[in-house]
Formats: structure tokens, sequence, C-alpha cells
């Protein structure tokens, strides 16, 4: 039989223990109230024994005004602890939640790039979605189950053992089918999950490209895809539902089977004056309350298996190794910043034995306030040299420094903090022009604010918007032109101020009037700032103080834009291909490589 372990969800303790207090004032409402309810039937036999055996009818009163008194205050007994039960547990799932955030947080893009974003968010909404159930209302419930389990069985055995026999008889076979049953639940709900999470990152891929689906027509196609996903969560679903409601009709044949003998042997021994009808009806009420609490711990055995799956795949998250984290004792960066960035003998793969490298043994030094610009064909290793510089990956071999101290003994953050990034497809987030300009610094005055958009070329478009600096740009910026988000992406490295820069070629998509407003924000922007170039454009190129030309993850060419036309090498053929600024320089690479030229 396999092994029921509650180890995932105990594990959630040190979550729980910040609201130890709140907990122990639930724990003493909880046992009080339990023992309340134990002793209703044992009233209730008083009350009868007063009416039919005794006939007293003061005695009843009595004992019925006692019993109100009892359910009032049992009343504001569940109540304190069903609040702070529930209270802790909604408290440390939802501390659990902020924890499970922060961590794919500081996960490096190598980990996103082998999971699909929508299987992420389910693990963050719908398995924690069933921790909180189980820690929100089910703890309490089942707290309570036990202890009338537990409290009516001694009160049952001390009243009459040969009855309480007759009742436990049917325990073993509970216990068994909750097991039983609970482990293959345990197995389905997971796969469940899983579906659900494959059909959520199917959806959210949809949403995210809704452009490309729209313009291809594949809506159909994509409502099959769906559709095919949610067949089988159902399938799985329907499995589940199978294997409850067999557990369900196991237990109630059981429970009312245990019920009826009890029932049965009770009424012989009130016949032999061996039992008061009053204690007969103590006993059923006893024996009641012990079948109810086993089929509701029975029910949420099999919610705890659930959630005890979807705990194994929040803590498997949560102990993912992060890789790419901060040293045991980081350096700190001198100030101010100088900006100078060196990569000596670098070689990198984006997994490790896989072929050749991206970048084999590249070194190259950028001085203090030096525009380079990297040139070469696609996957020749130019942007990896950027991912690089921010950590988003480590060399295998060789080193990246900036201002002499290896990235790799810096704080990510601070390492971070200064290097700024402009890409060719800028990411905007669905809050306001505002918000995402001070995205890179979130505490910076309206005016501050402004300053950076009006250095970007972009105040004045954002004044037209209908709310100005708060209109809503929509989900990645859908609503504004390409150069419009490329503007609000430089206001926001201009509100940053980083000392290193990188331009991953950001007017390449962009019409001829976008490209001059952009082209003359980049002009101020460059200004006193290390800048690292991935050069697309000759305009870009001639803007740079010194060309790099990669191949096959090395330098084959450097030097200034005449120095290399002189030269008479690769970028020299290129150029006299009757190469046009507008012409993307890495197609035009490529199809030299391709021609052998």
């Amino acid at each position: 039989m396999p092994r029921v372990s509650l180890r995932p969800l105990l594990r959630l303790w040190p979550r729980v223990r910040p609201y130890r207090g709140g907990l122990a004032i639930a724990t003493i409402a909880l046992l009080l109230a339990s023992a309340i309810s134990l002793a209703f039937p044992q009233v209730v036999r008083y009350l009868l024994d007063a009416a039919f055996e005794r006939r007293d009818r003061s005695r009843l009163d009595r004992i019925a005004l006692g019993m109100l008194l009892m359910f009032v205050v049992q009343a504001v007994l569940n109540y304190i602890q069903t609040y702070w039960l529930s209270a802790t547990g909604e408290r440390a799932v939802a501390g659990l939640r902020r924890e499970l955030f922060a961590k794919l947080l500081s996960m490096p893009p190598a980990f996103f790039a082998d999971r699909r974003t929508g299987e992420l968010t389910s693990r963050l909404g719908a398995d924690i979605g069933l921790l909180q159930g189980v820690m929100g209302h089910q703890v309490a419930e089942i707290s309570r189950q036990f202890l009338a389990l537990v409290g009516g069985i001694v009160v049952l055995t001390l009243m009459e053992p040969r009855l309480m026999l007759t009742a436990l008889s049917v325990v073993p076979i509970v216990i068994g089918s909750a097991v039983f049953f609970g482990m293959r639940l345990k197995k389905i709900s997971t796969s469940v999950q899983d579906q659900v999470a494959q059909a959520t990152a199917q959806a959210e891929e949809a949403f995210s490209q809704i452009r490309v689906v729209q313009g291809f027509a594949q809506e159909g196609a994509e409502r099959e895809r769906y559709g095919s996903r949610i067949a089988r969560v159902i399938e799985r679903a329907l499995q589940r539902a199978h294997v409850r409601a067999m557990f369900f009709a196991v237990l109630t044949i059981t429970t009312f089977g245990a019920i009826t003998a009890v029932v049965w042997q009770g009424g012989v021994m009130v016949l032999n004056n061996d039992l008061t009808a009053g204690g007969l009806v103590a006993f059923m009420l006893y024996t009641v309350t012990i079948a109810a609490a086993i089929g509701a711990l029975a029910t949420s055995f099999s919610s705890f298996q659930e959630a005890i799956g979807a705990a194994e795949r929040v803590f498997e998250l949560l102990e993912t190794d992060v890789g790419i984290s901060d040293p045991p004792s980081p350096t700190e960066l001198h100030r101010p910043v100088l900006g100078e960035v060196e990569l000596r003998d670098v070689v990198f793969r984006y997994r490790p034995g896989a072929g050749d490298p991206v970048l084999d043994g590249l070194s190259l030094r950028i001085s203090p306030g030096e525009v380079v610009a990297v040139v070469g064909a696609s996957g020749a290793g130019k942007t990896t040299i950027s991912s690089l510089l921010t950590r988003f990956w480590d060399v295998d071999e060789g080193s990246v420094l900036l201002d002499g101290v290896d990235v790799r003994e810096l704080r990510l953050h601070d390492l971070r903090r200064v290097v700024g990034t402009v890409p060719q497809d800028p990411a905007l987030f669905a809050g306001s022009v505002r918000d995402n300009i001070a995205y890179a610094r979130p505490d910076a005055s309206a005016e501050a604010v402004t300053a950076a958009a009006e250095v970007a070329n972009a105040h004045e478009f954002i004044t037209r918007l209908p709310l100005g600096y708060d209109t809503i740009v929509g989900e990645r910026g859908i609503k504004l032109s390409g150069g419009q988000r490329q503007r609000i992406a430089i206001a926001r490295a201009v509100l940053k101020n980083p000392a290193v820069l990188v331009l991953d070629e950001a007017t390449s998509a962009l019409d001829n009037e976008s490209e001059r407003l952009v082209e003359a924000a980049l002009e101020r922007l460059l200004v006193g700032r290390t800048t690292l170039i991935i050069a697309h454009r000759l305009s870009t190129v001639q803007r740079a103080d010194r060309l790099v030309v990669m191949d096959g993850g090395r330098i084959v060419e450097e030097g200034t834009h005449a120095e290399l036309l002189k030269h008479g090498g690769i970028y020299s053929r290129l150029f006299q291909m009757q190469w046009r600024g507008g012409e993307d320089l890495a197609v035009a690479l490529s199809m030299m490589k391709e021609e052998g030229v």
C-alpha cells in the first residue's frame, strides 16, 4: 500500500509560525466548543429521562434552558475558532504566494526558457488556491471533526463498551477505503492540475500573440487546440469524480450499516432494561457524531491528497536552484561607476554540451564613455554579450568585468542598476505611460518623468494622448505605435541613468519619421555613457567609436568605420554590396556567408 505522507503540508508550518498567537486562541476556542458538543448528547439523555422516567417538569425546563445557553456559548466559540483558524491559514498561504512569486522573479531567463509562463501562473494560482482552501477553512473543520471523533469514542466506551465495539467495527474499513481511494485521488488530481496548467499556458500564449493569431486567421485552430486540452481535463476530472463517488458509496454503506447495528443492539438492551431510552438516544447521538466525523474526515482526506500534490509542486519550485544569485560576500562597486566593460576569453553555451559554443574565447574591452557597435550575422553571439554583462547567464569559461570587477562578484541589484537596455522590441506594461517610464525609478517625481520624456522626444506625443501621462497603454503597449513605444523605452532608460547602456538596434522596425525622432533621442542618451550597440543598420554603425565584427562566436574584425573600409575585409565587402542604411546588416552578412563571399 502506498505510504501517505503529510510532509509537504507540514512544511507550511514555518509560514504559520508567525501567527501562532491567533492559532492558540483558535485552539482554545476549538477545545471548549468541542467539549460542549460532546456534552450535548448527555444533556439530551438527562432531558429525556426527566420527561419519560421521572416526569419532572421543572427539571425538564431547567435542562432545556441550560441547553439553549450551551448553544449560545458554543456559537461564540465556533465564531472565534473559525475566524482565527481561517485568518491564520489565509495569511500563511498569502505569504507562501508572495514567497513563490518572489522566487519566480529571481529565476534567470534560462529557467523560463524551459517552462511555459502559463504553467507557472497556474502554479501560482491554481495550486496555491488548493492550499488556500485547505488552510483557510478545512483545517478548522478537520480539527473539529477529529476532536468529535476521539471524544465521542472515549465517551461511548465509558458509557457502554458493548455498543462501542459494534460502532467501531467499521473503522478499519473506513480507514482502508480512505487510504486506498485517497492515493488514487491524489494521482488523478495531480494529472488534472497538469492538464489545467497546460490549457492555461496555451490560452495565455494565444492571448499574448492575438495579432498573429488573427492575422493568420488561426482562431479556429487555437479554439481546437484549447478545446482538446480542456477535453483532457474533463476526461481526468471525470475519472476523479468516479473515484470520489465510489469512495462515498463505500463510506455510506459502512457508516450507516454500523448505525443500524447499534440501533438494533441498543433497542435490545432497552427491552432488557439494561439501558434507558434517554441513554439509547444519547448513544445514538454520539454514534451519529462519530459517523459524521468519520465521513467528514474521509472527505477531507481526499482534499488533503489533492493539496499534498499541490504543495509538492509549489515547494519543488521554491527549492529549485536559482543558479544565478548574489555571491556570499559581494564586492562593492566603486562610486561613481566608470563603465569600463571587459570580456576575457569568454566561452559560453546556452546548454552544457550543446555543440559549438555561442561565444568561443571572446575577448573585448570597452573603455569608459566609448561607443562600440557589434556587427554579425544572426547567431553570431551579439545579443549574448549583453546577456552575460547583466548576468542573465553566466560564462562557462573566462570572465566578464565591470570596472575591473568580475560581475559574478557583484550583487545582482547593484550590477543591473548601473546597466540599462533599450531593446529592439520594447516591453511595456499594461499601466499608464507614467508608470512605464517611472518603472526604472518608482520614486521619481513627476518632473523627473517629464524631463526624461523630453530627452526621449516623447513628451510631445504623450501630451496629445487622451489622458496625457495617465493614459493606459494596454497589454504590451498595444495602444501605441512602434515609435511611441520605443521612445517610452528610451525615456525609461534616461530616467534610470545607467553608466553602461546596451542598445539592441532600437530603430530597425520603425518608419522614417519615428526613426528620425528615436535617433535624435538616442544621440542624447549616449552622451557620457559606455555604450554597446547591437548593430543592424549603417546609421547605427557610423555612430560608434569602434566596430566589432563577429562570426562564429569570435571577433574577426575590429576598428573604426573608416579603418574597416580601408582594410578590405568582411565589413568592407559588405559595404560595397550596395548596402543601404535601411538594409538589415545581419541579413546581409548571412547572405554573404551563404554565397561564400
